[in-house]
């Protein structure tokens, strides 16, 4: 089960897409219905990976990977987001914990 928010990351771009919570990927249709490359992944607030790859009823169902990704690789890919936002000091952006990390994704996606 994911643990709400999650960011989408796709493979080779440094974009992430920032999701609140389960109502929003039911009620957004680029979310769910989207083809996501087996190499696209959805990170929750507690650091878990979900394959973006299973489908239901033409709806794409995150499922846990068994991996997780530690606090330093999430603060990479928010640098490497904010940075592609046009943010300056991108390098000192920090976070001590995965949801606190999430808040600054969601800020710089207001």
């Amino acid at each position: 089960m994911v643990n709400w928010p999650g960011i989408i990351k796709h493979s080779g771009d440094v974009e992430l897409i920032y999701v609140s919570d389960r109502a929003e990927w039911d009620s957004d249709a680029e979310l769910h219905s989207s083809e996501y490359d087996e190499s696209d992944y959805l990170v929750d607030s507690s650091g878990k990976l979900f394959s973006l790859t299973a489908r239901e009823n033409n709806h794409v169902e995150p499922r846990p990977s068994g991996e997780s990704i530690a606090l330093q690789e999430i603060l990479g890919l928010i640098k490497a987001h904010a940075a592609q936002k046009g943010s300056c000091c991108v390098a000192k952006l920090y976070a001590p914990t995965i949801a606190d990390a999430f808040k600054i994704i969601e800020s710089l996606d207001c």
